[in-house]
């Protein structure tokens, strides 16, 4: 039987329009489907991430604590950059000169260009990198070590202000050696980055 090619044209195009619109209809079927499983909580979703927000002051200044019998490290394993937030000229100079005689790697020594420090010495470490600032600030008579969030690096920011009195006494200094137990402050925090 020869069929008109007409019908035969007609008959292909609606078995091809069938064959679209019907995958097309059960791919968005499934996708409403999932979305609805989603929005319901019963399936987790591949994106779901937290709100990041900017830590709060009492977060951005907490004293970070150590793990407990955490050893101090040797002096030419850490690696600082020294800054001046006091009127003094040169103090940055002055003190970097002072922890090269120590052992300590200074990086670079310039004024500080951020907000007046709240203590005579601050120190501001990445997470992996507390061990040393701790380390540090053994050198120093009142230095705060402070996380700094925004580095993954182990050169710690020494941050001098303007109340900054001086490295203890050189006997002190001497007595300061690597693998002694790194105590905590009273007041730290302890802090999962």
């Amino acid at each position: 039987m020869n069929e008109n090619p007409r019908i035969r044209y007609r008959r292909r195009l609606q078995q091809r329009q069938t064959v679209i619109f019907g995958s097309l209809a059960l791919i968005l079927t499934l996708l409403v489907l999932v979305s609805m499983l989603w929005f319901t909580g019963v399936l987790p979703t591949p994106f779901n991430r937290e709100f990041t927000s900017a830590p709060s002051d009492d977060q951005a200044n907490a004293v970070p604590c150590l793990p407990e019998g955490t050893p101090s490290v040797e002096h030419s394993a850490i690696t600082v950059n020294v800054y001046n937030a006091s009127n003094r000229t040169g103090l940055a100079s002055s003190v970097s000169g002072q922890l090269i005689e120590q052992g300590i790697t200074v990086s670079e020594q310039e004024n500080w260009g951020g907000t007046e420090p709240g203590a005579p010495v601050v120190i501001y470490s990445a997470q992996n990198a507390l061990d040393q600032a701790y380390t540090l600030a053994r050198m120093f008579p009142s230095a705060v070590v402070l996380l700094d969030g925004t580095t993954e690096t182990e050169v710690l920011d020494v941050v001098l202000g303007q109340s900054f009195g001086g490295l203890k006494p050189p006997e002190e200094l001497a007595e300061l050696a690597a693998g002694q137990e790194l105590q905590n402050p009273e007041d730290c925090v302890i802090v999962d980055r």
